[in-house]
């Protein structure tokens, strides 16, 4: 028997889930819930009179300018495109933010004059990707990691504002920068170095000599990044599970002496999100098995709650003075929506109001959490959504529902698909599967070249939980994901086929070959680590490769893809539905011409879950109409 993995989901405990009353709950109106608005990022402005935000109010996302209190926003830019928002500059004079075309993840880099004005295109380049775009304290540079030399290769740069000049700072011999901090004298940039684009260390490069030096270093085992300086110079704030516990903590890095003081290390993971420019102290959150509690921490010890509802919260910033805090905020029952915390009174603000159409928090359905053990005994926590209002008499349809990563975790926050789901009469689990973060370590590193293997069984372990709750009809159970989701998804159905009654696949790849030869080049360093090397392991990765099991799938396939996807190409979509079809298999595929990996245009989004309900409403028995 294989050893269990340790995780502190093994101390969680879990009652058998049941079906909430809730008098008046009906099926969610699809155009409704697909035109809440998206608030992906929110920034103050330099000053704290304004608040930025990047949200798809009009469908596309843009940038958006709200007064500090609250009220409607003002559009800034107009675009068709995918825009982001990075931040103003320490001035006040200029915003920064970047865009791709059709969803390619290849964005430039704009300059937007606060005060009004068209928008200047600051790196000019086709097929080039950029990270953590960073203004200096004085707002003449910006800072970023980019792959200007090569695909793959993300050195640091420096751009002048004024003049438009872009320098080369530092290369790659310490590793690809993943993300970068300026100090607060403008002096030294604080580099997340990586060689995967997975695990990490730390380096601080001299901006007058150009001379790196390693503070933490890569070890192709543990993960630290950089979150940000205190106001001293000299302490950086960071995250990492480099501490002996093999937990993700914050610590506090010495950048004189490299010694680091470990502030929140526990039993579950924590990490900070943003640092104070004005006092020694950060945002971190706990992550209870997908739930945040967020807290104001000084580096001394003492800290203070943030009374948010339960959920997640995605971002956190000071205000320039540290007397309030904006935080992005989102659950279960809400979209992300912006808060303000004045801290002199304790008292929090909600900022934004994004549900549309007479939605209300009402309207949707929290996930109960359950621990069920896989074929080896390890516990694997999950998320179940349960329909209100329905007996345990065995006769209702469910999805097992994969998220993608595969280092990510599905967290207790907005899910529109699910909620649509459950609306409908589904049950929906959500399994954090072996290789999951949030969990330590020895768990996250648990699927090492052995993606589509432990994972993959800790999915359909889901089925036996499903089964002994006493609601789902085993019938009329469906796998879906997207991304490594859609993988593993693919690979149900192929290696376990008498168990499905449907699969959705969004986005997925089938084939490890052409997948690492057609990818990214930041993927395949990440996969060479994950699966080995294609011609050493090639039978391995044949193995994992759901294509060459294609005629095994009896299961209704629904394939949906991004034309445009430089992680999980749209061959993969391709060369699975004809595999499909050629071994006389049902399948149905969409690609949509002007997205990525995923779906950002808002029409595309409804249609595409348009055709997941009416495929799974024709395949799977006991679907609410």
């Amino acid at each position: 028997m294989p050893a269990v993995i340790p995780t502190p989901a093994a101390r969680l405990k879990t009652e058998p889930i049941k079906s909430p009353r809730r008098p008046g709950y009906a099926p969610l109106d699809l155009e409704a819930l697909y035109h809440a608005h998206q608030l992906a990022a929110a920034r103050w402005s330099a000053d704290g009179r304004f608040i930025y935000l990047e949200t798809n109010i009009t469908g596309r996302f843009n940038i958006w300018r709200m007064p500090a209190g609250g009220g409607w926003p003002e559009q800034l830019t107009v675009s068709d495109e995918r825009t982001r928002l990075e931040g103003p500059s320490p001035d006040s004079r200029w915003l920064i933010y970047t865009q791709d075309r059709a969803g390619n993840e290849k964005p430039n880099i704009f300059l937007l004059p606060a005060a009004g004005g068209r928008p200047r295109n600051l790196t000019r380049t086709e097929g080039v990707g950029y990270r953590s775009i960073r203004w200096s304290p004085d707002g003449r540079f910006v800072a970023f990691a980019a792959e200007r030399d090569g695909p793959g290769q993300y050195a640091v740069y420096l751009a002048d504002v004024v003049t438009a000049e872009i320098t080369r700072v530092a290369g790659t011999e310490h590793g690809q920068c993943a993300s970068l901090r300026w100090s607060p004298d403008g002096r030294r940039l604080a580099l997340t170095r990586t060689h995967d684009f997975l695990h990490s260390g730390i380096t601080l490069l001299d901006l007058d000599t150009r001379q790196e030096k390693v503070l933490i270093p890569l070890d192709g085992e543990h993960i630290t990044t950089v979150v940000d300086w205190l106001p001293d110079g000299r302490h950086l704030v960071i995250n990492s599970n480099a501490n002996g516990a093999d937990v993700e903590a914050v610590g506090l890095l010495d950048t004189t002496t490299g010694w680091v003081d470990w502030l929140t290390l526990g039993e579950w993971e924590s990490y900070a999100l943003a640092v104070s420019r004005t006092r020694p102290e950060f945002v971190y959150v706990r992550n209870v098995a997908g739930s945040h509690q967020a807290f104001i921490r000084h580096p001394d010890g003492p800290e203070t709650p943030i009374p948010l509802p339960e959920g997640v919260c995605l971002s956190a910033e000071f205000h320039p003075s540290g007397r309030r805090l904006l935080l992005l905020y989102a659950s279960a029952d809400s979209p992300p929506e912006a808060w303000r915390l004045d801290r002199p009174t304790g008292r929090i603000y909600r900022l934004t109001r994004s549900l549309v159409g007479g939605l209300s928090r009402r309207s949707f359905v929290r996930p109960q959490l359950a621990v069920y053990r896989s074929f080896d005994g390890t516990p694997i926590a999950a998320f179940v959504y349960v329909p209100p209002n329905i007996r345990p008499d065995g006769s209702h349809p469910a999805v097992v529902y994969a998220h993608g990563g595969p280092t990510w975790q599905h967290q207790n926050g907005w899910f529109p698909d699910i909620q649509f789901l459950v609306s409908h009469g589904f049950i929906v689990i959500a399994p954090n599967f072996r290789g999951s973060t949030g969990f330590g370590r020895p768990f996250q590193e648990a699927n090492r070249r052995d993606l589509g293997g432990g994972d993959l069984r800790d999915v359909v372990a889901a089925l036996d939980f499903l089964r002994a709750s006493g609601y789902v009809n085993p019938k009329a159970v469906a796998v879906m994901g997207a991304s490594y989701g859609g993988y593993l998804t693919l690979m149900a159905l192929a290696k376990y086929p008498d168990l499905w009654a449907a699969g959705v696949a969004i986005v997925p790849f089938a084939n490890w070959f052409t997948e690492f030869e057609n990818e990214d080049p930041t993927l395949q360093a990440y996969d060479r680590v994950m699966m080995g090397d294609p011609v050493i392991d090639a039978e391995l990765w044949r193995d994992r490769s759901p294509i060459f099991f294609a005629d095994r799938i009896k299961a209704p396939l629904l394939l949906l893809a991004g034309a445009n996807d430089i992680r999980c190409p749209v061959e993969e979509t391709r060369q699975i539905a004809e595999a499909v079809r050629s071994a006389g298999g049902v399948v149905e595929v969409k690609i949509y011409a002007n997205e990525g990996h995923g779906f950002s245009r808002r029409e595309n989004r409804i249609d595409a879950f348009r055709r997941v309900v009416d495929f799974l409403r024709r395949h799977v028995p006991g679907v609410r109409p």
